[in-house]
């Protein structure tokens, strides 16, 4: 699953998408390739578990985290991601969406601020219909790391004057024109930082046809049936829905039935294919 786009029109969303210490645990979930627990990262943030499992809740609830239950060999409930990347979605042309995200540049533009005191400056750049902030990528290193890669530095720039010769050189071609930049720089940060997700900017509105699929087909669920709605579309048994979620067969029953009902679908079949011709594949909704 690729991306979970959410609704611009989503204030509680937007202040998860817009909360760094909130999205920091998002991507140290999806840095590992396991599920992890609330106590490794909090180690990893030096942050109180507390804190963590709170920002692991709100995740969930925005169908960006999902908890892995424990079992036998795992003792405690584990996380990990729904997708690969977070998307905002927007229609541009809508005055009121407008409106929306002149209410969150404030945000944004102290976060940058706060990017560039630390030598992190953001970069703005579109793409085929869609817009994206990336920043310089901020790396922990130890000694011997640095060693390491000093030497493959050097290794990398004595290729560089290669090409340069082969080009450029007596025995070159006359070909003096440069197609390419490449630049790395390498410098301490002002304070630590924690890694921070890429949430691309969706136009909802580039392709007017494709607008509507883009849409949250899930949007009028509450949280908790949304957690059901994935579980029943991942091929997840009343059983373990229940013991994933941490309810009772029961409830998760009467939950299915409001589901179906609210969404004006009559089953498991109609529920996955409304879910997963969205935005292209479960992960748009997830």
């Amino acid at each position: 699953m690729e991306e979970v786009l959410l609704d611009i029109r989503d204030h509680e969303a937007m202040r998860v998408a817009l909360d760094e210490q909130c999205m920091s645990v998002w991507e140290l979930v999806r840095r590992r390739r396991h599920a992890c627990g609330v106590q490794s990262l909090a180690e990893a943030m030096h942050l109180a578990p507390e804190a963590v499992r709170a920002h692991l809740d709100r995740l969930v609830d925005h169908g960006l985290v999902e908890r892995v239950s424990a079992r036998a060999r795992r003792r405690e409930t584990t996380y990990r991601v729904t997708c690969q990347r977070v998307g905002i979605g927007i229609r541009w042309n809508d005055p009121g969406d407008r409106r929306r995200w002149d209410a969150l540049m404030p945000t944004i533009e102290e976060s940058s601020k706060r990017l560039a005191r630390n030598h992190l400056p953001t970069e703005q750049a579109t793409d085929d219909g869609l817009a994206r902030v990336t920043y310089l990528l901020p790396v922990r290193v130890t000694q011997s790391e640095m060693g390491e890669l000093r030497q493959r530095l050097d290794e990398l720039t004595a290729f560089l004057r290669l090409l340069q010769e082969r080009h450029t050189g007596d025995d070159g071609r006359d070909d003096y024109l440069c197609n390419y930049r490449f630049e790395l720089q390498l410098q301490p940060l002002a304070e630590s930082v924690l890694p921070q997700p890429l949430v691309v900017l969706r136009m909802l509105d580039r392709d007017a046809s494709k607008a509507e699929a883009r849409l949250d087909p899930l949007a009028p669920l509450s949280p908790r049936e949304r957690q059901v709605a994935l579980a029943i579309v991942r091929g997840r048994t009343r059983g373990e829905t229940a013991g994933e979620l941490g309810l009772k067969p029961g409830t998760v029953a009467t939950l299915t039935k409001r589901i179906y009902r609210k969404l004006g679908i009559s089953g498991r079949v109609d529920l996955t294919r409304c879910v997963t011709t969205a935005g292209g594949g479960l992960g748009a909704v997830a």
